[in-house]
């Protein structure tokens, strides 16, 4: 048995290797263009528009799954008391072309999952998507907004950030990656160097000492930037169409996902009482259709156990509720997150920093 799976996961390497030898002139070819691209911003044959405004971007140079929607959140909450903010997305996902203002009614396929999860939560907040980043702050800008917050911006040079926030998720740093499609890079790990902070995202709680010394060592830093460590924490889970509390502590659980990485939820479902029944994993930011509610209501009638209940994130809960005629009356609760740092104050400390200095130069 040992000698027959020793050989599967030798095929399995090998397997990978010649796959990797096979996407290698495609990425090669990626990797010319990225650098074209950088190169004539570099040398401003294309030009950065610059702002009299407050802009705070957080980006990543990988694809998905760093947590920028908690971290956009996250500033929202410290910032919004203090100043008339903007968040600006291009809105993934949504079948819509140009620029929306998001609204607590509308429709998620119009305007995104994330934007719209965001303004449920922040209704005095202003969002809007738009594919043109300098465009949607044109159109913003006519609001007398005090800060823009661009999510996902950081490949965006079309705009100059006055301070630009790069995550790396803690199990796969972007210095560990490689361009596309070999790896998931979107750029040359040197991009890190457009950062003025590096947030080492979904770190453990707590973090050792030695572990963020070694991350430390790890990501060398330029002397002008700052690394930052944050977490994600789990909050009570609630139901999706009446709010009320719900505990998976001896519940038989259907996860339905449609984000990047589920394995945390995995985690704290075992961590909490929960027994793990089916995964329906999607793909990121997908958008379910009926075919998909049949997938799910059929799995969830496989699960004989009088304590069962679907499981679901807060960017998945905003697009399945658009299927509440079909799924009122079913147990679905909803796993909120939200983001911490090792080190609020000095997290903290430099966004405000940057919003006086912006503030005196105005």
């Amino acid at each position: 048995m040992l000698d027959l799976l020793t050989s599967q996961l030798s095929l399995i390497t090998v397997l990978m290797k010649v796959a990797k030898l096979i996407l290698l002139p495609f990425s090669l070819l990626y990797a010319i263009v990225i650098y074209v691209r950088n190169k004539a911003f570099d040398l401003n044959i294309f030009k950065s528009n610059s702002y009299d405004i407050p802009i705070i971007t957080i980006g990543n140079i990988c694809v998905g799954g760093s947590g920028k929607t908690p971290h956009i959140d996250y500033l929202i909450n410290l910032l919004k008391d203090d100043y008339k903010i903007a968040v600006l997305s291009r809105g993934y996902g949504r079948i819509s072309k140009g620029f929306r203002w998001v609204e607590p009614s509308s429709n998620v396929q119009y305007v995104g999952d994330e934007p719209l999860q965001l303004k449920l939560k922040h209704s005095e907040v202003l969002f809007a998507v738009c594919e043109s980043r300098r465009e949607g702050i044109d159109r913003i800008k006519s609001k007398n907004v005090d800060l823009i917050l661009l999510d996902d911006a950081f490949q965006h040079r079309w705009v100059k950030a006055g301070l630009s926030i790069l995550l790396t998720t803690y199990k796969k740093l972007y210095i560990e990656d490689y361009l596309l499609p070999i790896g998931s890079l979107r750029e040359f790990r040197s991009a890190s160097s457009r950062a003025d902070l590096i947030v080492v995202s979904k770190t453990p709680n707590p973090l050792l000492l030695i572990d963020e010394h070694r991350l430390k060592e790890q990501i060398i830093i330029d002397p002008d930037q700052s690394m930052c460590f944050s977490f994600l924490k789990y909050l009570p889970i609630y139901s999706l169409f009446d709010n009320t509390p719900l505990d998976i502590k001896g519940h038989k659980v259907l996860l339905v996902t449609a984000i990047a990485d589920s394995y945390p939820i995995i985690e704290y479902i075992q961590e909490n009482g929960g027994d793990l029944a089916k995964h329906l994993k999607f793909r990121d930011h997908y958008s379910f259709k009926n075919k998909d509610v049949d997938k799910i209501l059929e799995s969830l009638k496989k699960i004989r156990y009088k304590e069962r209940l679907i499981l679901t994130t807060e960017k998945d809960a905003v697009r399945l509720k658009m299927f509440e005629d079909r799924l009122k009356g079913i147990i679905i609760g909803v796993l909120p997150t939200e983001v911490k740092f090792h080190g609020k104050k000095n997290f903290n400390n430099l966004i405000f920093k940057y919003l006086e200095k912006s503030k005196a130069n105005s």
